[in-house]
């Protein structure tokens, strides 16, 4: 028995080959990371002959950290942050293509959101009141489009009220509780945010929605080596995330809340343990990510040039990049 265990043990690995090592994915908490997570709950990586460990991390910042040491082979990310990521690694970050493209326009994707007693009724308001405080995170995407609507208005954004941080729930917490003015988030927080009833709460309102504002997509990416050595692997990839758009797009809204809608709490309320929550609090988080919009998933694709380069120039302008970053680069083919 003892000398059959040891032959398994020297033959597996090499039977298994370089699909023994499991692609090491991190997910941030957007609407982007729903096709990876759900390919990954619904075991379509792993019929493709893929295994994929998802990595969960704390913050933007951590994922980026390990991205960044090589304790991460890829991750989903905002566009912002992928720019970021092949300006500080020059010929290592490959875009593997969207995770999510909000492109939709009849389904709002983000939004500025203020109390109705805040007295901010208009945007100019943004920029005339030197006490004002933004809840949104820098270097990012909702950065980006709440800088480009208030160009769009002729007005200057104030970058010295925006006082948020990569955690969504954070700074929904600073709009409930009156310590800032005003927060920009995307979707799903947005209906959450709304819809969801405590004792107490304040009545939120929308101060504007961002129709005319370009929306970034969400992306994936790889580590240059790691497209190059595990080709076959990356190509079962992106096959799983295709079937799980698919069967995405096919269900039902009531399909979708009973086979992913816990699977949103683990995703987008990292920390919260159902099980410890009181059945009032489940009661009420459970309907109110009940009403949450469930979009329309665009299939992965390229990431689209005219949108790499509008996000390229302002984060360029704001000095978010430390090395030039070229599309034809980070979205080159490999052999």
């Amino acid at each position: 028995m003892l000398k059959k265990l040891l032959a398994i043990a020297v033959f597996l690995p090499l039977a298994l080959g370089a699909s023994a090592t499991p692609l090491r994915i991190s997910l941030p908490p957007l609407m982007g990371a729903v096709p990876v997570a759900l390919a990954a709950n619904w075991n379509l990586f792993s019929e493709q002959g893929v295994e994929v460990s998802l990595v969960p991390l704390a913050s933007q910042r951590d994922r980026m950290s390990a991205f960044r040491a090589g304790q991460l082979d890829g991750l989903v990310t905002d566009l912002t942050s992928a720019l970021m990521l092949a300006a500080m690694l020059p010929g290592e970050v490959v875009l593997l293509g969207t995770a999510y493209y909000p492109v939709d326009q009849s389904r709002p994707h983000v939004a500025l959101i203020t109390q109705a007693h805040s007295g901010i009724e208009e945007l100019a308001q943004l920029t005339a009141q030197t006490h004002l405080k933004l809840a949104l995170p820098r270097q990012s995407d909702l950065e980006f489009a709440l800088d480009t609507l208030l160009a769009s208005q002729g007005l200057t954004p104030p970058t010295r009220a925006y006082v948020g941080q990569d955690n969504l729930l954070t700074n929904a917490t600073f709009v409930l509780m009156g310590m800032v003015e005003a927060g920009v988030f995307p979707q799903p927080y947005v209906d959450f945010l709304l819809h969801y009833e405590h004792e107490g709460k304040p009545e939120l309102v929308v101060l504007s929605w961002f129709p005319d504002v370009p929306k970034p997509p969400s992306v994936i990416v790889f580590r240059r080596s790691v497209v190059e050595e595990r080709g076959q692997e990356i190509a079962g990839f992106q096959l799983a995330l295709e079937l799980a758009v698919e069967r995405i797009n096919t269900a039902t809204h009531e399909e979708l809340l009973d086979i992913g809608w816990q699977l949103a709490v683990e995703l987008f309320f990292p920390g919260l343990v159902w099980e410890e929550l009181k059945p009032a609090v489940q009661a009420r988080l459970r309907a109110a990510i009940e009403t949450i919009g469930i979009p329309v998933f665009p299939s992965p694709g390229p990431v689209p040039q005219d949108i790499f380069q509008q996000v390229l120039s302002w984060a360029d302008e704001k000095g978010y990049l430390v090395n030039e970053v070229s599309y034809q680069e980070v979205t080159a083919a490999l052999p």
